[in-house]
């Protein structure tokens, strides 16, 4: 029986992995995608344009050049910029006596030809050259430009139409991809809305970008950062003590870039140290290339003493799955404070009923028989009531541990004040991803992110390798306090008995003001649902459905749109391929300007 289910497991990994390779192979082409629904044809030019001579009338910006470069790699990046919609620019340059006199002619004969172009003798030293731009800059909206990037003709417009959706605005994005020497488009980076928390690993902001100028010149730092490190640094400066929604995403591809801006670990990290320390926050910064994408991973300090957690395991009848979850528990947890509680939902099988009866004897596990009808929010509600820790630890009984100190990172993000749920790295069998986060509204309810993607890959915007924001993560493996979990009344027992109780449980956390966060740094080895394989299909596809239908009528708002899912991207499957069409337009204008 044991090598029957065993062989059954890895044929359905294997049939899952096969369909989801079908699926990306037949998924939308990028470069169809853009022919289809993000080509700037000469009608649609037309109406943008009419709106940039308007909204001309009503701002301004100024952008700011601080590398140094070729004359012959220059001429793209500003024939780009002469061409934008938007023209109400001026373009600060900065001239160093001791730079290179060739770079300098160049410029002043640009200066000469379009006096939008101001170039100023100014220190080579990075932290007095910005500072001494942003005294020359008079316009309420500031922004960076790079020779390695082309921005697209509306990239101006609508980033300035984005400034203007808040009068308290501070910081406006876009969306960007590449482009190669040819000229073809690739490499979407489909962003979501702010997250303060991905902004701590790498610059989530990319892009391109305009910064509110007074807030601007109130954060530079007097360190001397690599330019990459300095725009991660001034968004984390400009952001760090404000609303997230100050900062306004513009969901369309506004930038094409022709290789990545260098980045400087070294100085990423000393920018995000230093973020923590002005904000009082014990945590260390560490440089890490994983799989050749450059993040800073942040090991957050636990609160003094180190917080008790019950991990809380529902089971019945599942003994294979069951001895390596609680095996994997006690022998590979690093984390000294935690106990087991293995909930007995009318286990019969008189095999289970021994080892329950074996591992009770260990000093750090419980088993509490609890026999009604299955219910997965209500085991867990009672489980709650019960546990003796002041965290507790949510876990299905068909996973496995394998990162050691899992139960160490997850604790030290939901202790973190506003953190509300914690969700793990939840791997399948051959090691791909089977949980990144959870995204409201994916195949008419909810569904995990990157299904499916190798151990190599970084993901979207490097996403798999990052600690982040999500409105939901599973209950398979989840981290919360005790009184948050019954601050906002647990899960649903009424409504979500099988299936997105815990979607439900983690949009109440978000509704009552915290943050649910994911972690790539705590792995896990998930047999999806193995301990529902007796059910009745047709039985599981109804309550399915109904569950389904429940969160769409509490939660329409998430599940029409979750601010950490770019709308370019399809909610038809689970692999971050496009929409077809996208859920946003670059027809529909945003609201004329207000006086700040």
């Amino acid at each position: 029986m044991q090598l029957a289910q065993a062989l059954f497991r890895r044929f359905r990994h294997w049939n899952l992995a096969r369909l989801s390779r079908h699926r990306k192979r037949r998924r939308l082409d990028y470069e169809e995608w853009c022919a289809r629904h993000d080509t700037l044809a000469p009608p649609l030019l037309d109406v943008l344009g009419a709106r940039a001579k308007e909204l001309s009338r009503h701002a301004s910006v100024d952008l700011l050049w601080m590398e140094a470069a070729r004359p012959g790699e220059l001429e793209d990046c500003l024939r780009s910029l002469r061409g934008q919609l938007f023209r109400t620019w001026r373009l600060h340059v900065p001239l160093s006596p001791q730079g290179d006199a060739e770079q300098a002619r160049w410029w002043q004969e640009q200066s000469q030809a379009d006096p939008r172009i101001v170039c100023h003798e100014v220190s080579a030293e990075p932290a007095l050259r910005l500072r001494a731009l942003l005294r020359a800059a008079t316009a309420p909206w500031c922004g960076f430009v790079s020779e390695r990037e082309r921005l697209r003709p509306h990239a101006l417009l609508k980033l300035v139409e984005g400034a203007l959706q808040r009068a308290d605005a501070v910081l406006v994005y876009g969306d960007e991809d590449r482009i190669d020497s040819s000229g073809r488009r690739h490499s979407p980076w489909f962003k979501g809305d702010f997250d303060p928390e991905s902004l701590l690993g790498h610059d989530a902001i990319g892009r391109p970008s305009l910064f509110h100028s007074e807030t601007l010149r109130k954060c530079v730092s007097a360190d001397s950062l690599a330019f990459g490190a300095l725009l991660h640094d001034l968004a984390l400066r400009v952001t760090e003590r404000i609303a997230p929604e100050r900062v306004v995403h513009v969901p369309h591809v506004l930038c094409h870039r022709l290789q990545a801006t260098p980045q400087d670990l070294a100085d990423t990290e000393r920018a995000v140290a230093a973020h923590l320390a002005r904000l009082g926050i014990a945590a260390r910064a560490e440089a890490q290339l994983d799989h050749h994408w450059p993040v800073v991973r942040v090991r957050f300090a636990l609160p003094e003493p180190a917080p008790w957690a019950t991990v809380i395991v529902p089971t019945r009848n599942n003994l294979n799955a069951l001895r390596a979850c609680v095996t994997s528990i006690l022998e590979r947890t690093t984390y000294p404070n935690y106990d087991v509680a293995i909930i007995d939902n009318a286990c019969d099988d008189p095999e289970c009923l021994r080892f329950l009866e074996e591992v009770a004897k260990s000093p750090r596990v419980q088993v509490r028989r609890d026999p009604r009808l299955f219910n997965f929010a209500s085991l867990n509600n009672a489980s709650v009531r019960a546990a003796r820790g002041e965290f507790v630890a949510l876990l299905n009984d068909d996973v496995e541990v394998l990162s050691p100190d899992w139960l160490q990172e997850m604790l030290s993000l939901a202790a973190r004040p506003g953190v509300g749920a914690v969700g793990a790295r939840l791997l399948y069998a051959d090691r791909t991803l089977q949980h990144g986060g959870v995204i409201v509204g994916l195949q008419g309810a909810a569904g995990h992110a990157m299904k499916r993607l190798s151990a190599t890959e970084a993901g979207p915007g490097g996403r798999a390798r990052l600690m982040q924001s999500y409105l939901a993560v599973t209950a398979a493996c989840l981290v919360v306090s005790r009184a948050s979990y019954e601050q906002v009344g647990g899960m649903n027992e009424a409504e979500f008995a099988v299936a997105y109780n815990d979607v439900d449980f983690c949009l109440k956390l978000h509704a009552a003001g915290y943050r649910n966060l994911w972690t790539p740094h705590a792995e896990l080895l998930h047999h999806e649902s193995v301990s529902r394989k007796k059910t009745d299909p047709l039985t599981r596809k109804r309550g399915l459905d109904a569950e389904s239908r429940a969160l769409c009528a509490r939660w329409p708002q998430w599940v029409e749109r979750d601010p950490y899912y770019n709308p370019n991207l399809t909610l038809a499957s689970d692999d971050f391929g496009l929409a077809d069409p996208p859920r946003v337009s670059l027809t529909i204008s945003a609201t004329l300007p207000k006086p700040r």
